[in-house]
């Protein structure tokens, strides 16, 4: 896999998943959104750093 796609689907993810702990938990889920997204890069970064390697 290219490393914009291990970024960029993991970015994705991490977004939905922060997307869908914020509605459920009845809040605004813009700052979660970005938190998980933020955070959903750097995993991405690792993982395509690693397996480049």
């Amino acid at each position: 896999m290219k490393e914009k796609t291990i970024v960029s689907v993991s970015t994705l993810l991490a977004s939905l998943l922060a997307y869908w702990y914020a509605r459920s938990a009845k809040k605004d889920a813009v700052p979660y959104v970005m938190l998980g997204g933020f955070i959903g890069s750097i995993i991405g970064e690792t993982l395509a750093e690693r397996s480049t390697t």
